[in-house]
């Protein structure tokens, strides 16, 4: 019998039933398998084994902890402001604190309106820039209004006091 490599095998094709010269030698190639016709073995003999190819473990490699490096806090400096900035400055924040002092004033009268929840006698009235009115007396109505009111008035009365910085 001739020599067998490593990758060859011999392969019976006649599906279990052994038959003297159909016994064929397999070498596979890149391109295809390649079949050529074996010299008939004889009964007795065996074919040589194959080398058992047993993989290498697989060995999980885990990362070193790496020390965090905190950076510094870095320091703005400010430029020095000139006086007519400084002057501009200054009066910028007087009119955001006028006009944070005229929202407490609102929110606070809208804190002294005082609705029942049966009483009939508060009524509200819109007027827009065309002249048109609308009235009413729905105190669920009216009392929903104030509320909006008081929560936007709280809105800007933050975004106010958070403009004003040095």
């Amino acid at each position: 019998m001739q020599n067998m490599s490593k990758l060859s095998s011999v392969l019976k094709p006649t599906n279990g039933k052994s038959q003297p010269g159909q016994v064929m030698v397999v070498r596979p190639s890149f391109s295809s398998f390649q079949t050529e016709p074996a010299e008939e073995a004889a009964v007795d003999e065996v074919p040589e084994p194959v080398a058992e190819i047993i993989p290498e473990p697989i060995v999980e490699v885990k990362p070193e902890p790496v020390a965090e490096v905190k950076p510094e806090p870095v320091k703005v400096v400010k430029p020095e402001l000139t006086l007519l900035e400084k002057i501009l400055k200054v009066e910028n924040l007087q009119l955001i604190i006028e006009k944070r002092a005229k929202l407490v004033q609102t929110r606070s009268e809208l804190e002294r309106f005082q609705i029942s929840s049966n009483d009939f006698n508060c009524s509200m009235r819109l007027n827009d820039s065309d002249g048109n009115v609308f009235t009413t007396s729905f105190t669920p109505g009216v009392k929903k209004v104030i509320d909006f009111l008081k929560s936007s008035f709280d809105g800007s009365i933050s975004e106010a006091e958070e403009k004003i910085n040095f």
